[in-house]
């Protein structure tokens, strides 16, 4: 493994600013009773200490009792210690890049370096989910370990390749400790276990238009200002105490009288996602139902996703990133109204911020690496009609804002309710998504009634196609 300064420092720690926990991984059950375990030396050792304090009773000797006893103790002197005692490597894990993307490749680095004077060979290991497989295994010090002013280092790498999105947890280093004298052995984790982040690929869409936003010529339906948080000048006529700077002096020589400006703020035009996390809509019951994903969540249990709910993710993903570069900021929620940037185990602290600028790509990724289906909810604590209304009342603030719908297979009373919830608005688009697409026609006629633009598709569908088809639907 090489240890070369350049490609040490491509690597750096993990981002703190994230909110998923940090606990350290699961220890075993031999790790949990840390009794120690004795070696084949520590158990012959043991054994001549009871057989000599067997002779030592039945030939009456003082002097063998006192050497079987040194015997028996000796080693389980020796497996107490070990309970007791630290490591002495220092272990320190980094990634490059720091968030993996599915489907690409991460190389792990693991810097390891001992205190003092280099011990004897120990085989270690680093531990993986069960996606990855076994973990490396490999030796310290290794061939090309250098003497640092702390004492022996040695680097490792290698490579993983996640197929799934969400949190993975990467180590701890695993090594089986012994005495200095070889008579206990336990197996003991070294360091602790590292976030891996994996996020979703976000695909770029056709950048020629927005479904809804055009009329029947192509002209363009809406005045929207791509320049975020901007001021609009007006002019007033002239009042005592107004300041002689905010005069405006063309408009005072167009109409004959003092004028002044008065700047109109115009907040960023707000484009508000929702993604259906629902598990009736993506997890169906019986015959034909989709097979369970499992979405890593370090060390909590894991979340659970659906194909049907990767493609809805991965739309919200490319269209959220599309309208944000187009100058809308990102209002993220799920079906109860709630933000992802919340609720995801991979979000950020500003979860009620919008996602806007020239990061808001990346942070939608890293807020929606995490999100899985709710869990079983109580039908006590059901969201109401009126709750998720007031929700989107609140969220959308101008004729200029836009509301995407990202859903599952639902009913025709469900897209009622839907329909009953955003109420009367002219700019709505719909992504439905079912293994069988042809099963929501009477759901995309309703919506399409309304004047909505939807378009049902199924798993296997290209984003870049419903994109278009609801470009034609509009």
């Amino acid at each position: 493994m090489s240890s070369e300064s350049a490609e040490a420092n491509e690597f750096r720690e993990s981002p703190s600013h994230t909110r998923w926990v940090t606990d350290d991984q699961p220890a075993t059950l031999r790790e949990k009773v840390h009794l120690g375990f004795l070696t084949a030396r520590g158990w012959g050792l043991f054994s001549a200490g009871v057989l000599a304090l067997v002779l030592a009773f039945l030939m009456g000797r003082r002097e063998l009792l006192a050497i079987s006893l040194f015997l028996i103790l000796t080693p389980l002197l020796a497996a107490f210690l070990l309970r007791f005692g630290n490591s002495a490597l220092r272990i320190t894990r980094s990634f490059n890049p720091q968030q993996a993307t599915t489907g690409s490749s991460v190389r792990v680095r693991l810097h390891i370096s001992s205190a003092g004077r280099g011990p004897a060979t120990i085989q270690l290991s680093d531990t993986l989910p069960e996606d990855f497989g076994p973990g490396p295994e490999f030796f310290y010090p290794s061939r090309t370990a250098t003497q640092g002013p702390e004492g022996s280092e040695s680097f490792y790498e290698y490579r993983l390749r996640p197929a799934m999105r969400g949190i993975y947890a990467i180590g701890p280093v695993r090594a089986r400790v012994s005495d200095v004298f070889g008579l206990a052995a336990r197996p003991a984790a070294v360091d602790s276990a590292s976030a891996l982040l994996a996020v979703p690929v976000c695909e770029d869409l056709d950048p020629l238009g927005i479904p809804g936003e055009h009329g029947a010529h192509g002209q363009a339906s809406s005045n929207r200002r791509l320049t975020p948080d901007s001021f609009e000048v007006m002019t007033r006529e002239y009042h005592p105490g107004d300041t002689v700077r905010r005069i405006h002096w063309p408009a005072t020589a167009k109409k004959g009288s003092l004028m002044v400006r008065q700047e109109d703020y115009r907040a960023t035009p707000r484009a508000v996602l929702v993604l259906d996390r629902s598990r009736a809509a993506f997890l169906g019951q019986g015959v034909g139902s989709e097979p369970v994903l499992s979405i890593p969540q370090f060390t909590a249990p894991a979340g659970e996703s659906s194909r049907s709910f990767e493609w809805g993710l991965h739309a919200a993903l490319g269209i959220g990133a599309f309208l944000a570069n187009t100058g809308f900021g990102i209002d993220l929620i799920d079906h109860r109204g709630k933000a992802i940037n919340g609720i995801s185990a991979s979000g950020t602290e500003d979860a009620a911020e919008l996602f806007t600028g020239p990061h808001a790509r990346t942070r939608m990724q890293q807020a929606l690496a995490a999100l899985s289906l709710e869990d079983a909810v109580d039908p006590r604590h059901a969201r109401t009609t009126a709750t998720l209304a007031m929700s989107l009342k609140e969220r959308m603030r101008e004729r200029g804002d836009r509301l995407v719908l990202i859903l599952g297979e639902i009913t025709e009373s469900q897209a009622d309710t839907w329909l009953e919830v955003v109420g009367v608005r002219s700019k709505v688009t719909v992504l439905c998504v079912a293994n069988h697409e042809k099963r929501l026609a009477p759901v995309i006629a309703r919506f399409r009634q309304a004047g909505w633009a939807a378009v049902a598709v199924n798993p296997k569908t290209s984003l870049a196609h419903a994109w278009a088809d609801l470009g034609r639907a509009s």
